[in-house]
């Protein structure tokens, strides 16, 4: 039989808290089940099936809610107990966070689909798919696409899955957005994240606003793109997993974002291999990922 993966460790000194030893004994080397209840300074609060609650040296990977199956085994020199985690079962995600969870560009593709949406969104999908790949090198088409899908997505009539995500989202000042493209079938979405704050001293003449994108490409593989918006001015990063591939572009990305008239600081960065897709980030504000 094999051996269940150890996905953490946790311990609980006989110092720290006199009767873990008693309670364990009964199970030592056995498994037993707990509830993560919360992450405290010093390591984390548990509640077994019993009721009881017990604070563990340690740290895991997983959220307050998290069922965890622990094995219970005794530290050398009776200094107390281990526990190794063998099996972690995240808490259920709240229905309002399924577009994040899951993603909404799935469900926004297939009612476009369906034939039956006289809506705008789905009569500018259909000349999308009908133009081909042509329209993936016209920032109009981009531009079109990209305010008409958002404004659909917030939509409680157009949306009513979506929709009070996206409200209870814009009172946070946030958003998030996935977004089929329609003259690439089959690929990863284009995933935006939005954000607004204030600096620390809550002047309100110094608003932040920041958007993140992330969207794929044939020949550049996966770009992000992050913007961030001052009164100072324009930060622009963009990651790539090959900034040589644009090299020859930044001068001209430069100009164009300085025609704004606002000074723009661009820096093109190398995208780290492994790297989470956008919505493993998003999910905080703000997000700071402006390096």
């Amino acid at each position: 039989m094999l051996s269940p993966a150890i996905l953490g460790s946790l311990r609980i000194p006989a110092t720290a808290a006199p009767l873990a030893p008693a309670l364990f004994n009964a199970v030592m080397g056995q498994t037993v089940e707990a509830t993560l209840e919360a992450i405290l300074p010093e390591g984390l609060l548990l509640r077994l099936a019993d009721g009881k609650s017990l604070q563990a040296q340690g740290s895991l990977p997983f959220p307050p809610g998290s069922t965890l199956t622990l094995k219970a085994l005794p530290l050398p020199e009776g200094a107390g107990v281990r526990l190794q985690v063998i099996r972690a079962t995240p808490p259920p995600s709240p229905a309002l966070l399924a577009p994040l969870v899951l993603g909404e560009a799935a469900p926004l593709m297939a009612r476009l689909q369906s034939g039956g949406d006289p809506s705008p969104l789905a009569v500018l999908l259909r000349s999308l798919v009908q133009a081909g790949l042509a329209v993936a090198e016209q920032p109009e088409a981009w531009s079109a696409w990209m305010k008409a899908a958002m404004k659909t997505l917030a939509d409680p009539a157009a949306s009513p899955a979506e929709s009070t995500f996206h409200r209870l989202q814009a009172k946070e000042g946030t958003g998030w957005f996935e977004l089929p493209l329609p003259w690439a079938p089959g690929v990863e979405p284009m995933r935006i994240w939005i954000e607004g704050d204030r600096d620390p001293a809550g002047c309100a003449s110094e608003t932040v606003h920041r958007v993140f994108l992330s969207v794929p490409f044939s020949a550049l593989g996966d770009v992000r793109l992050g913007l961030e918006q001052r009164d100072s001015g324009l930060r622009v990063r963009l990651w790539l997993q090959d900034p040589g591939q644009v090299a020859a572009l930044s001068a001209g990305l430069e100009a164009e974002l300085g025609s704004l008239g606002r000074p723009v600081d661009l820096q093109v960065l190398a995208l780290p291999p492994g790297a989470p897709d956008l919505r493993a980030l998003a999910g905080g504000s703000p997000l700071q990922a402006m390096g």
